[in-house]
């Protein structure tokens, strides 16, 4: 899981490179059916708190985050509106600890089957689980993110 926490580090500063310079508004705007920048960091938040609950942790973020980031919700029915200040730090802080208790695992809990019954043909244990928690997950809401960037005429990331 080395190689997962570092490439998590590296995908959460190309994602906040993504956002450093929107505003708490821009980060609500919609373009089309895409979710917008607020959505997708709340959301990267929600689920990485929830894998630590998995692992036995009380969660970090409050219920309202769940409620309003987790899959199947909507970026139309957030009724919390969070500054991009407090999603990124929610982000910074959820996905620190994660990759602290991923690291503490041992070989046999990272063997057990995936709870996921949504990835598990792909991602059938733990490890592959929170590997995808810290690594594609992260890059894959981020590319949406960067799509978002893109449509609204701005630079790319790391670009600017």
């Amino acid at each position: 899981m080395n190689a997962e926490c570092r490439l998590n580090t590296w995908m959460l500063a190309f994602t906040q490179s993504l956002i450093e310079d929107l505003s708490d508004e821009q980060i609500y705007q919609r373009v089309g059916t895409i979710n917008p920048p607020a959505w997708l960091l709340g959301h990267l938040a929600a689920e990485a708190d929830k894998a630590r609950t998995i692992l036995g942790e009380t969660a970090l973020l409050p219920n309202d985050w769940y409620t309003a980031y987790l899959q199947g919700s909507s970026p139309d029915v957030v009724l919390v509106r969070h500054t991009k200040h407090e999603l990124w730090q929610a982000n910074e802080t959820v996905y620190a600890s994660l990759r602290e208790m991923v690291l503490a695992l041992s070989p046999e809990c990272l063997a057990e089957p995936s709870h996921s019954d949504f990835l598990r043909e792909y991602l059938p244990t733990k490890e592959a689980w929170f590997g995808h928690i810290l690594t594609t997950h992260v890059a894959m809401h981020a590319g949406q993110i960067q799509y978002w960037r893109r449509l609204q005429g701005l630079e790319r990331g790391f670009e600017k």
